[in-house]
């Protein structure tokens, strides 16, 4: 079984330990595929999205049988929304030891229920089994169900009886272990799966369209990479505003962003733009966007035509407002609907009336985070993104994080890649993901996440303790949940939001920078914030900078930025 997952290009593996699991791991160390010990499967799982985000690649999980098996549910739902190839092999007891209270045995059959792609109670390996060609069989169908489309996890129950392992065999052949041969093929070489978009489709699509000047072209999170210059020739063909989102790689980058609106999370607060600008048209690419204010514009009225291109097997339209559903990677649905010659001729009056308005509000923005001299939580995505250099990697937190970065951040040249977990939007394995992000690259990697999301993930210093991963981490620790202020809870009796939303936990992290043998940093001022990421750009290893938040001052600065923004607008 690990051969084959060598053959067929997986190439890391987090291994948490365990003793049911002792077969899988002299089995990995006979092979290339390199080992990742996690002592804890969360963070290990999450680790693991980190990795395959940037290798492209499924990353191997293993673990002991138990309640070991069940922390790795957070990743698994992380990975199966985001479409992150992962492959969970959990040892097990054997069946006969299973439903009669044997120590640490759980019902761990398909107990991922709809989150894995595919999931198999595999046969318990036995002397003379004959049984090889069939768990060779289940690796190459592991791998290509890992990969899809849609690309997500798989998980492999592998029940083992006793005795585990013959010690003194195993540590012979480990011993004596061979130099590794080259490149072998699989046993079962899976063909991948790709939709093209038949002309007549095309047609059809450009026949609905033709006509319709006003209209948007909406980019969320995870578009596939290369599709942003696709992206852009349609809309200066069709003459559409690109609304993108700061996940979808449209903001950043050398390819054309003349068309690219990066404000229009604060344009559609306003109600008379809201109103004026409503659109005919919409194609939506990727996930749904992080913007609540875009999600109302677009669930406002149903329209002429909203088309939603998603891959098979996924369907991003939680708001129920799509005409169609195309089946069809980003470019090349963009390309092959460029070579219509029948679609609408551009108006510059509709991208301009987008384009002018967004300007004006990025520029009082920007004003805005010029003269603000204190540490405003606004401005931390911001300062960091003018100081990462080309070929950067930015992680962001959930919750305010990437809600400000959104509102904030504008659009560069720069070729930055910027991610998120957007799959559950969940808070856990924040840091874990960037540890494993930051161990497949050779360009820096930063990080800007919530105290309560540190919190959640303290298992994943232990990562950086044992390897040497280079990370910035700037941790906003503002005494709990900021993003509640911002809610409806905030009208609260003050102690019933404190106890149960606010959460203030009185903690300073530089305690925990110790176990991550992280270099650790509090910032108080801009200068003092850019000299530190000066000096953790160039020193690898963790760096942990935190940064002192108030929530009450932190709502009242958010709404007062807006509110200045907006007036330009309001003439």
């Amino acid at each position: 079984m690990l051969q084959e997952f060598e053959r067929c290009g997986v190439t890391d593996a987090c291994v948490s330990p365990g003793s049911r699991s002792t077969a899988v791991v002299t089995a990995l160390l006979r092979t290339a595929i390199k080992p990742w010990v996690v002592l804890e499967e969360r963070a290990g799982g999450f680790f693991a999205i980190g990795l395959a985000r940037e290798t492209r690649r499924p990353v191997m999980l293993a673990c002991t049988s138990g309640t070991a098996a069940a922390n790795y549910m957070p990743a698994v739902v992380e990975a199966s929304l985001s479409r992150v190839p992962l492959i969970a092999v959990t040892a097990d007891r054997p069946p006969e030891a299973r439903d009669c209270r044997s120590p640490q045995t759980i019902d761990q059959v398909r107990m991922f229920g709809s989150h894995a792609r595919w999931s198999v109670d595999v046969a318990a390996p036995s002397a003379g089994d004959g049984l090889e060609n069939y768990y060779r069989t289940i690796a190459c169908r592991a791998v290509g169900a890992a990969l899809g489309p849609p690309a997500g996890p798989v998980h492999l129950n592998l029940p083992m009886r006793e005795p585990l392992i013959d010690a003194a065999e195993e540590d012979q052949a480990l011993r004596a272990r061979p130099a590794q041969p080259g490149p072998q093929a699989p046993y079962v070489r899976v063909r991948p799966f790709r939709t093209t978009l038949e002309s007549g489709a095309l047609r059809a699509i450009a026949q609905e369209l033709r006509g319709l000047e006003r209209g948007l072209i909406v980019c969320g999170p995870n578009l596939e990479a290369g599709s942003a210059g696709a992206i852009a020739l349609l809309a200066r063909k069709l003459g559409w505003p690109i609304l993108a989102d700061p996940l979808s790689g449209l903001r950043f980058g050398g390819h054309d962003r003349s068309l690219v609106v990066d404000a229009y999370d604060v344009l559609l607060r306003e109600p008379g733009f809201f109103a004026r600008n409503q659109a005919d048209a919409v194609i939506q690419l990727g996930d749904p966007p992080v913007s609540k204010a875009l999600g109302q514009f677009l669930a406002y009225r149903r329209r002429r035509a909203h088309l939603i291109v998603a891959e098979p097997g996924t369907w991003p339209d939680p708001l129920h407002i799509a005409t169609d559903v195309v089946r069809a990677e980003a470019a090349e649905f963009c390309l092959g609907l460029l070579d219509m010659a029948d679609l609408a001729a551009p108006s510059h009056d509709w991208s301009n009336s987008w384009l002018e308005a967004a300007r004006a509000v990025r520029d009082a923005l920007n004003q805005v985070l010029k003269a603000e001299s204190t540490m405003f939580e606004g401005k931390v995505v911001t300062e960091l993104l003018g100081l990462l250099p080309e070929g950067s990697l930015l992680q962001v937190g959930n919750s305010m994080p990437v809600r400000d970065l959104d509102a904030f951040a504008g659009h560069s040249q720069c070729a930055l890649s910027v991610r998120c977990n957007r799959g559950a939007s969940g808070i856990d394995g924040v840091l874990s993901t960037a540890l494993g992000a930051a161990a497949a690259r050779r360009s820096p990697t930063a990080l800007v996440l919530g105290d309560l999301s540190f919190l959640h993930d303290l298992a994943g210093l232990h990562i950086a303790a044992r390897y040497p991963i280079s990370l910035l981490v700037v941790v906003i620790n503002n005494d709990g949940g900021g993003i509640f202020s911002f809610l409806p809870q905030a009208a609260l009796d003050k102690g019933v939001f404190e106890t149960f939303f606010g959460t203030p936990h009185g903690v300073s992290f530089a305690g925990a920078a110790d176990v991550g043998r992280a270099r650790y940093r509090r910032v108080a001022s801009w200068d003092c914030f850019r000299s530190a990421v000066d000096a953790a750009l160039k020193e690898p290893g963790l760096h942990l900078l935190e940064i002192t938040g108030d929530r009450t001052r932190n709502l009242k600065a958010h709404q007062q930025a807006l509110d200045l923004a907006l007036r330009c607008l309001r003439g």
